[in-house]
């Protein structure tokens, strides 16, 4: 079984299209991040990879939530997950290691958010529910799929395990 967590990057500081890439965290976000890695930490699957999009924030998102994990995790940059579509996404998640069957996977709305909907159109209805209503800044999807190899994952093959998202987390 592959269990998948889609990360959105944590509040970052106000958009600027000349320095999209590089804006950082604002401090809202820092804190958010390390609350997600404090609620990773108690996680009885540990997460065995880590990859953002390369934007600072996903970056930055990954790093601070890794701090508070008991273990080590490895971390690496997947630039198609930065600006893609919900279907560029999904085809950046089938080229994940399989020799890693809990990833964490830190991007960006609304590819993002679009890509958990196709993935997870099953599971726990509460959250599929307050998925679709809103994907927040560091808010996490857990999808849970039933294969062997990352290349096999579909829309509709995941199962919604969790939704939590940060009290006030915004667009």
């Amino acid at each position: 079984m592959l269990r998948l967590l889609l990360l959105r990057h944590a509040k970052a500081v106000a958009h600027d299209p000349a320095r999209d890439h590089g804006r950082a965290l604002a401090e809202r976000g820092r804190a958010d991040a390390k609350r997600l890695g404090q609620a990773l930490a108690g996680e009885s699957r540990a997460i065995e990879a880590v990859v953002h999009s390369g934007a600072r924030r996903a970056e930055e998102t990954a790093l601070i939530a890794l701090d508070e994990l008991p273990k080590p995790v490895p971390v690496s940059t997947e630039p198609r997950l930065y600006e893609a579509t919900a279907a560029g996404v999904i085809a950046a998640l089938r080229d994940l290691p399989d020799t890693a069957k809990t990833i964490l996977v830190v991007g960006h709305n609304p590819s993002l958010a679009e890509a958990a909907l196709r993935l997870a159109d099953r599971g726990n209805k509460a959250a599929l529910a307050r998925m679709a209503a809103k994907y927040p800044t560091c808010a996490l999807a857990t999808i849970d799929f039933d294969l062997a190899h990352w290349k096999d994952i579909s829309a509709g093959a995941g199962r919604l395990v969790a939704f939590i998202a940060p009290a006030g987390g915004s667009d």
